[in-house]
């Protein structure tokens, strides 16, 4: 069984930080269930310490979900949905193309942020002449334009930092936005999205993680030279030995590929060796250790960065890849 703790109390300092840093609105994004953090547990944490000017969302159903914890909260559904739009006073749509404006001419909340384009072709607005004819239409339509933002492709993206830098004022509207978890601390319009830096993907020391991911041992073997174990090739002793194994496989997202990454238990690191199973794995340890032990895959004192490197991840993928079984929310 893969265990999984969340500190909502780390997501909270973080939200903090996020405005103490960049000192601009902040919108959190709590899309792919809040970063597999928990949607409800998540919202509910921040919406009980702070005014949250807006939520955003990936698509029409994860703002459904949001809508059903009766908040009264805004949120920004980012992608151009295929379904019936939802009518709610809560709901801001993202328009990513000028078209888009005639879907939302049957519903009573009409609410939008401007989705501008600099070069991920999520938007068909990327020019001044296409953003001014998406104003004029949203005015013809009675829709009401509550921000201009977009998204940069790298941080370093000069170019693209001055082109929307140099849109932003010439709309008079309420919310500008380019910023997110890498970028925040740039100068740039009146608000940020942050996403994994506020469930800590170690990638901004600034940040807290707010995850550990970890497992216990079902038995420890003792091993003796050319005993074998698991799926060919498997493992083959090639000495005596203890092995650890631990009941999570690739069921719960621990992949075959994921043989020789590093574990963590007592203070000391241990290899993942042979062939993962559906449901098993095996850890060469050097000491007999207690059923208590946790094997950490990540924790605060094994940080995500490490199994990431190891695996040649990205690092927020670590908090959405794993499927735990038992999940633990705590405050410290």
């Amino acid at each position: 069984m893969l265990y999984k703790t969340i500190n909502l109390s780390a997501i909270e300092r973080n939200y903090r930080k996020s405005l103490e840093k960049s000192k601009k609105l902040v919108f959190p994004v709590i899309k792919s269930n809040a970063y597999g953090c928990g949607l409800k547990e998540v919202v509910k944490t921040l919406i009980g310490k702070f005014d949250i000017p807006l939520f955003c969302v990936s698509s029409l159903n994860e703002a459904r979900t949001f809508l059903r914890l009766k908040t009264g909260c805004d949120v920004l559904v980012f992608e151009t949905p295929r379904e019936r739009l939802v009518d709610h006073p809560n709901i801001v749509y993202s328009l990513n193309s000028v078209k888009d404006t005639k879907a939302f001419s049957h519903l009573k909340n009409r609410r939008v942020h401007i989705q501008y384009d600099l070069g991920h072709h999520r938007s068909s607005i990327c020019t001044k002449e296409k953003l001014d004819e998406a104003f004029l239409l949203c005015q013809q339509n009675d829709i009401q334009v509550d921000g201009l933002y977009g998204h940069l492709r790298i941080q370093s993206d000069q170019k693209a930092i001055d082109e929307i830098k140099a849109l932003f004022p010439y709309y008079q509207i309420k919310y500008k936005h380019l910023c997110s978890s890498e970028t925040y601390l740039l100068d740039v319009g009146n608000a940020i999205r942050v996403g994994s830096n506020l469930y800590g993907d170690g990638l901004d020391a600034n940040f807290e993680q707010a995850i550990e991911l970890y497992t216990y041992a079902s038995r420890i073997i003792r091993a003796h030279k050319g005993d074998t174990f698991g799926y060919y090739p498997g493992f083959t002793a090639t000495e005596s030995c203890l092995l650890a194994e631990l009941p999570i496989g690739y069921s719960v997202g621990f992949l075959r590929n994921y043989s020789g990454s590093m574990l963590y238990c007592n203070n000391h690191l241990y290899p993942v060796v042979g062939a993962i199973s559906m449901n098993s794995l095996l850890v060469k340890i050097d000491r007999y250790l207690s059923k208590k032990a946790k094997f950490f895959l990540t924790s605060k004192d094994y940080p995500l960065t490490y199994f990431a490197q190891n695996n040649s991840l990205y690092n927020p993928e670590m908090l959405l890849l794993f499927h735990p079984e038992h999940i633990t929310y705590l405050k410290d």
